[in-house]
């Protein structure tokens, strides 16, 4: 019999904490705060979750890398005109494009690039290798015959710059003739 009577006491006092909450246009989930801040908890957690499995999906995807090699003959370069490697060996991820000239990043990362642009006699050459518009480095390559504008970069990129090797302000000759390459490769993601 006490047993039905603390029942029902209980049937009644969650009763009046029902019609109190009704009556001052509260939720039973106002009376217990500690329940509104685990339904926080859930919604940062659920969000974190979803940014991991978008960032673990990315590195099952493999890295961008390319190769690239120049086969035309002698070559006159006017200023500014950038070089197309036309003859495409690698192109994982298809951020190299021979059309252009330029690898464009496909992903956010650290990526080595690296080529060689070898003179043609009698004169000397100047490249620039160039991120999205801005020159990183001039190497230099003097007029005898077979001597190389050579470099190696390693670059911060976001996704969409761009890398390219482009003639500087002046009117040269270089060769292809497959002496002359360039490449690429994402070396790490950004942390998660």
């Amino acid at each position: 019999m006490a047993l039905l009577v603390h029942i029902f006491a209980a049937i009644i006092a969650l009763n009046l904490v029902g019609r109190v909450a009704l009556q001052t246009d509260q939720s039973v989930l106002d009376l217990f705060p500690e329940f509104n801040s685990l339904k926080m908890s859930y919604q940062t957690i659920k969000s974190e979750l979803a940014t991991v499995k978008s960032k673990l999906q990315s590195f099952s995807e493999p890295r961008p890398a390319f190769l690239a090699v120049w086969t035309a003959d002698t070559v006159a370069l006017r200023s500014n005109d950038i070089i197309k490697f036309n003859h495409v060996v690698t192109n994982i991820g298809n951020g190299y494009s021979p059309g252009t000239g330029k690898f464009k990043a496909p992903k956010q990362g650290t990526y080595f690039f690296g080529g060689t642009v070898v003179s043609a006699p009698p004169n000397s050459l100047r490249m620039m290798l160039m991120k999205s518009g801005t020159s990183i480095m001039i190497p230099y390559a003097s007029e005898t015959q077979g001597d190389s504008y050579t470099f190696t970069a390693v670059l911060q990129l976001n996704v969409g710059d761009t890398v390219y090797v482009q003639k500087d302000n002046r009117a040269e000759a270089a060769y292809g003739r497959s002496h002359s390459t360039f490449s690429g490769f994402m070396i790490s993601e950004p942390e998660i």
